[in-house]
């Protein structure tokens, strides 16, 4: 699917420019997942800033009492201003207190929101995306940037928020006292405004440039760190090998991060200075008309506490501004990667398609960004009732050819028919609704027994019998049945209680989970691969009870197996080059002949059918 397509699906932007859609989306995302949380954290710090300009207010007040003439003779004179002080000191510590808590809450939320987006696009964009670098980029920078962003979006919204109350609350002190400084103000502010947004400007760009760093980097520490990869590590011990390459890649890291940390100290080096300089500028200012007595002492102190409050949250909303506007730029990130979703989602259909001939017509397909042909002009009819074989070496189509049967992929040229319609033009989900297959890397699911084989047609999990009866077709049902928990046992050993099966056990539980689904369109890609011969031979002979009335198509290596089709094609260099039954492609002599006496001849002990025991044909 194309940039194009992906944004025609999805919602249409407003009128706005970039920045202000991506701001708009973020401040979305905050309301859309917590908004009552939002809103209470918001009233707090309305609140917080209340308190404040009463600490403020009633602290002026009370050094006024202290320091005036006449002196104040009882404690009675001074308490109310003490304790409106106090309440202020109150009110502003228990707002801050319910803004700190609600902030982790309001983050996990928006974390949820953001992942959710994250799995939306993921399960709904076409398969052929996950064959491109730039899709794998926008998916690990949303994955490992969503929960760090959303946090920090959310405590950079809140303090702005508070930076706005807090500000509004001392410039309306200031104005009482001394309003001269206000100018001063906004100049302070400006170089670490600037220098913010610079920094985040540069942390964001570092990001970007190091995605395929971070990517490989991640996958070489889930390697050295976990279970499927150990065996090979020891056996072939290569964990120092990759252990190597791993410091490699974070030698890199860490010296961009460096040169990051550097360029950003100084920037924000230059403004703290700056900064620091004007505001003792302002605080020689007020010393001096407090001496000259064009200001009184009261309220040169609340000036002096007022400029130290404001200064500090000018310091915080630049810090924030900064980091927001990082954040903001991840979300520009992660806007492209939410246009890359297929229209809104619909709800799986129940039914399957009618069964018909699957057909490809004169099919050609190559990977994206690749330029060599995987499929070259291939025409073949598969009928209902029929199973259709596909042998060939490694690397000669079969599996890709498997993968645009079951509608994972669209041709590059040509088209492919179900029942007389193109299946381009039959949404895709009414297509898979049609199709049940069992792939080379078929998943291992940590769920229990039952629903690994049901998973296949979920909306009948529940139907124990056909759970069972479709692992008894496919070999499993005893071994299941035997767990300590029955079929409610969970295949994996990271559980109290669960299990784990061997690799041909697990094979027949993705066979069974294909039988499961009640589709008219069967794909079999190496489905005995780990099978004995004799689990093999069963396999296959129920196959051929089983699918009477469905369109099989069946991949396999092995041509001992492949006997049982009905039509057997052989593939070579992305093109069918025989085609026929196991008896008409033998007397034909060409490939077949020569691949199935080449596989066969280990088993004898000179020479078979007239290849030598050294695979010469003769």
């Amino acid at each position: 699917m194309s940039r194009g397509q992906g944004s025609r699906n999805s919602p249409s932007r407003p009128g706005l420019p970039r920045p202000l859609w991506v701001a708009a989306l973020a401040g979305r995302f905050v309301w859309q997942a917590a908004r009552r949380e939002f809103v209470v954290s918001l009233a707090a710090e309305g609140i917080g800033a209340l308190g404040l300009a009463g600490v403020l207010l009633f602290g002026r007040h009370l050094v006024s009492q202290l320091t005036g003439d006449p002196p104040v003779d009882s404690l009675g004179d001074v308490l109310p201003a003490t304790a409106g002080l106090a309440a202020s000191l109150l009110a502003a510590g228990i707002a801050a207190v319910l803004v700190r808590q609600l902030r982790w809450l309001l983050s996990e939320r928006v974390t949820r929101r953001i992942q959710e987006e994250i799995i939306d696009v993921s399960t709904s964009v076409d398969y052929e995306l996950y064959e491109q670098q730039r899709f794998h980029d926008l998916l690990n920078r949303a994955n490992t940037r969503a929960a760090e962003s959303s946090y920090q979006l959310v405590y950079d919204v809140l303090m702005l928020a508070n930076v706005v109350a807090t500000s509004v609350a001392v410039v309306v002190v200031l104005i009482a006292s001394v309003p001269e400084v206000l100018g001063a103000l906004l100049v302070i502010a400006l170089p670490l405004v600037i220098a913010a947004r610079a920094s985040a400007r540069l942390a964001f760009q570092t990001t970007y440039e190091l995605t395929p760093n971070d990517r490989l980097r991640s996958y070489l520490y889930r390697a050295l760190s976990g279970k499927p990869e150990a065996r090979e590590l020891r056996v072939f011990g290569i964990a120092d090998m990759l252990r190597t390459r791993w410091d490699r890649l974070y030698d890199e890291r860490m010296g961009r991060l460096r040169t990051l940390v550097r360029r950003q100290v100084v920037f924000n080096g230059l403004a703290a200075v700056f900064s620091a300089l004007l505001v003792a500028g302002v605080l020689l200012l007020l010393v001096q008309a407090a001496v000259d007595g064009r200001i009184g002492l009261a309220d040169a102190a609340v000036a002096i506490l007022a400029l130290q409050q404001l200064t500090s949250r000018l310091r915080s909303a630049t810090s924030a501004s900064g980091s927001l506007s990082e954040s903001l730029l991840f979300l520009h990130d992660f806007d492209d990667f939410r246009q890359l979703r297929s229209g809104t989602r619909r709800p799986v259909p129940k039914a399957a398609l009618p069964s018909g001939s699957l057909v490809f017509d004169r099919v050609s397909f190559r990977y994206p960004g690749q330029s060599r042909l995987v499929l070259d002009d291939v025409s073949l009819e598969l009928t209902p009732g029929e199973i259709v074989a596909l042998v060939g070496v490694s690397g000669s189509g079969k599996t890709t050819l498997a993968h645009l049967a079951a509608g994972l992929y669209r041709p590059t040229a040509g088209r492919i028919t179900f029942g007389g319609t193109d299946i381009a033009s039959i949404p895709r989900d009414v297509y898979w609704r049609s199709v049940s297959a069992v792939f080379q890397d078929f998943v291992r699911y940590e769920l229990t027994a039952r629903e690994n084989v049901a998973i296949s047609d979920h909306h009948r999990k529940d139907d124990a019998a056909t759970v069972a009866d479709a692992a008894r077709q496919a070999g499993i049902d005893q071994v299941l049945g035997e767990l300590q928990a029955g079929y409610e046992t969970m295949l994996s050993r990271a559980y109290d209680g669960g299990t784990d099966l061997s690799v041909g056990q697990w094979q027949r539980v993705a066979v069974a989970r294909a039988f499961f689904r009640e589709a008219p369109v069967l794909i079999l890609d190496e489905p005995a691969a780990a099978l004995d011969a004799i689990e093999e031979q069963r396999l296959y002979e129920r196959l051929v009870e089983l699918c009477q009335s469905r369109t099989v198509l069946l991949v396999s290596h092995r041509f001992s197996t492949v006997r049982m089709a009905d039509r057997v094609c052989v593939m070579h260099a992305g093109r069918i080059t025989e085609a026929g039954t196991h008896d008409e492609l033998m007397a034909l002599e060409g490939r077949y002949h020569q691949l199935f006496s080449l596989q066969v001849r280990g088993y004898l002990p000179d020479r078979v059918d007239g290849v030598r025991a050294d695979g010469v044909v003769t």
